[in-house]
């Protein structure tokens, strides 16, 4: 019941799954999460809205390979993929290396004035400038699975309604697992992945 969504060049917006993960009738595909962003850079583009982060069960933890055995739910919105990410994100700093003009702005404009980086670092041998920003980071390494596809925000909110109040309960994945499949008997549509 799986399908490869395509982005609308053609090409399959999924990477090889790395894992897999049974939900009833459904194997879902894990991915790296590294892979699954490179193969479409709308959902790092995206504006995303997070439902929160949550313990999971023994075997949807290890399909994720999240070493805490956490996990956070969140939708993106250009892609309209509500995914399931192993891990949670902690606050660390991310460098990326700049060229040209942009380098030039950044060498000059420090943090406490305007500037977007927390540090910015030049590399005398090379003569590249990287810039440090404070960003919340997955662990390396993280895993995700595409729980539904979902164009619209509303059928989001109507899909979880009532998630903030399960999500810590023992059972809150089987209240997930049971919203997705209600879903599918609703609409008769294959929104899993």
């Amino acid at each position: 019941m799986t399908e490869d969504h395509e982005h609308v060049d053609g090409e399959s917006t999924h990477p090889d799954p790395v894992a897999s993960l049974q939900l009833d009738a459904v194997v879902l595909p894990i991915y790296d999460l590294q892979a699954f962003n490179d193969a479409d850079l709308r959902r790092v583009e995206s504006f995303v809205t997070s439902y929160g982060s949550w313990k999971l069960p023994a075997e949807v933890a290890t399909a994720l390979a999240t070493a805490d055995g956490t996990s956070v739910l969140l939708w993106i919105h250009d892609t309209g993929e509500l995914v399931l990410i192993g891990g949670t994100p902690k606050e660390g700093e991310l460098a990326i290396e700049v060229t040209g003009a942009m380098a030039a702005e950044a060498e000059f404009t420090p943090a406490w004035l305007g500037g977007q980086a927390s540090d910015v670092h030049r590399d005398t041998e090379t003569g590249m400038i990287s810039e440090s920003f404070k960003a919340e980071l997955l662990p390396p390494g993280s895993r995700v699975a595409v729980l539904a596809h979902l164009e619209h925000s509303p059928a989001v909110h109507e899909l979880l309604w009532g998630w903030h109040r399960e999500q810590h309960n023992d059972n809150g994945w089987t209240w997930l697992v049971e919203r997705l499949a209600r879903l599918e008997n609703q609409t008769g549509n294959t929104h899993l992945a």
